[in-house]
């Protein structure tokens, strides 16, 4: 007898940018239950199964934001764009016997010059692994997908991005100098930045609060990314970074082309 949990998803992105067919499968390491993930255009299928889930339905809930999220930051990391997941439906399914099959529906809204390449694809599938294997990359790259979606709060998330690669890589701060080619009194401006009298990450005597400007929500969500790249080769010894214009590239396709709508 297998439970299967089946959760469907709208990838929402502002720009008309869709997602390419995607498809892969992940194990988790602690219970054996095992995911299958389909994904097209603007709608993502999560599909979990094992015996037995051993869940109820808001636990479930819960999960399938945190493995559908996974799949946005891959898509951010690899150029894809910037996407929103909104959950559509849920179904659990208790005891069921027999082979298990199931056919998916997804749609292709205006597909002739807003779905990515195969080379972009690849680096999904690239980064989604990554994501995957290494909670370190995984947190960095949520707080890079925070840091576009919340423009006014950039700096926050970048701050936090770029904390997880000092604590979870065991990287310095002088090593992510180094690894975003500035010097370190940068990394100092940024910290004055997000920690003194500007209402980033403290609030301040006065009230102030610094507004969103490409500079916070653009060049340092690169520098977290470049920050991200270098963490990654640390771990993984056949990873080639992304170069200086790749990470530009993906972030210009990602940030918001007006902060206050």
């Amino acid at each position: 007898m297998t439970d299967i949990a089946l959760n469907l998803f709208r990838l929402e992105n502002n720009r008309g940018y869709i997602v390419p067919d995607l498809n892969t499968r992940y194990i988790e390491k602690d219970t054996g239950l095992e995911w299958w993930i389909t994904c097209g255009g603007t709608r993502a299928y999560l599909v979990r199964f094992g015996s037995p889930l051993g869940e109820d339905i808001e636990e479930q809930a819960a999960d399938s934001h945190f493995r559908v999220q996974r799949v946005t930051s891959a898509l951010l990391m690899a150029g894809a764009g910037l996407f929103h997941a909104r959950a559509m439906g849920r179904v659990i399914l208790r005891e069921v016997a027999g082979d298990i099959t199931w056919t998916l529906h997804f749609d292709r809204p205006d597909p002739q010059s807003s779905e990515p390449g195969d080379e972009v694809v690849s680096r999904i599938y690239s980064w989604y692994g990554a994501i995957c294997s290494h909670t370190v990359l995984r947190r960095a790259a949520d707080d890079a997908h925070l840091a576009l979606s919340y423009p006014h709060e950039a700096i926050t998330y970048v701050y936090r991005g770029l904390e997880w690669l000092v604590a979870g890589a065991g990287m310095s701060w002088e090593e992510i100098a180094r690894a975003l080619g500035v010097p370190f009194s940068e990394i100092r401006d940024l910290k004055k930045l997000a920690n003194v009298d500007t209402g980033v990450r403290h609030a301040s005597k006065s009230g102030v609060k610094m507004r969103a400007e490409p500079q916070t929500y653009g060049t340092w969500v690169c520098a977290l990314i470049d920050g991200i790249n270098a963490a990654r080769a640390r771990l993984e010894a056949d990873f080639k970074v992304m170069g200086p214009k790749e990470v530009a590239d993906a972030v210009l396709r990602a940030a918001p082309p007006v902060p206050y709508e």
